[in-house]
């Protein structure tokens, strides 16, 4: 039984990466649930635009997002850090974005130690 856990998850894993490498190169909007510091084990729905992906300067897998909307308290746009492993459900939607969010930096992210890749506009 431990065997096929860790499968599943080494499978989910990927394709968690896959669905957030694919957000990234085609600017698609994604819907997903995340689980932040504030409340956690309550997972609230967003609705974001990822824009770089890359490991923390605490050591996790992170993504950097512009959130558009969502079940959030505040419920306010803005740009957000999220853990890979605190997303569940992601879904990449149909809508895309073609202008980045102001103070998107194209070179890099300051809460990042490396960077996997970044979103890029024409």
């Amino acid at each position: 039984m431990k065997l096929y856990n860790l499968a599943e998850s080494l499978i989910l894993e990927v394709a968690a990466k896959n669905d957030i490498m694919k957000s990234l190169r085609d600017r698609k909007i994604v819907s997903l649930y995340y689980d932040d510091d504030e409340d956690p084990g309550g997972k609230e729905k967003r609705f974001v635009q990822m824009y770089c992906y890359g490991i923390s300067k605490a050591g996790n897998e992170v993504v950097r997002v512009y959130q558009v909307g969502g079940d959030t308290k505040t419920i306010q746009p803005g740009w957000k850090l999220f853990r890979t492993d605190r997303i569940d459900r992601m879904k990449v939607l149909g809508g895309t974005f073609d202008e980045p969010k102001p103070l998107f930096n194209p070179t890099g992210d300051k809460d990042m130690i490396k960077i996997n890749y970044i979103t890029k506009f024409e």
